[in-house]
């Protein structure tokens, strides 16, 4: 969902920075860190540029991606749906459910 979101931000041509806090004793393991931030570079890499490389400051990772050209980017995950549309055009009608 976040890579999600972050897709949706380059896509308007917005810059994205990618922050990962370590809490309590992650920070024993911060090999974890560099691969879930390996893993959101590799999953964006068809709409952005990496402008800054993971970094350690603190009990933080932050990386900055910036938008590839309009006419270069390719989207990897579908678009959210914002609405339920019924078959004929309009809005499905909601139920009541009471318990």
């Amino acid at each position: 969902t976040k890579i999600r979101h972050g897709e949706e931000f380059l896509d308007r041509g917005n810059k994205v920075r990618v922050q990962l806090q370590f809490r309590g004793r992650e920070m024993a393991h911060q090999e974890f860190g560099m691969q879930l931030m390996a893993k959101v570079k590799n999953d964006l890499a068809g709409m952005s540029q990496v402008e800054m490389e993971p970094k350690l400051a603190g009990r933080n990772i932050t990386m900055t991606l910036s938008p590839l050209p309009a006419n270069r980017r390719k989207r990897r995950f579908a678009p959210l749906v914002e609405e339920v549309m019924s078959p004929n055009g309009k809005d499905a009608p909601v139920e009541n459910q009471e318990s």
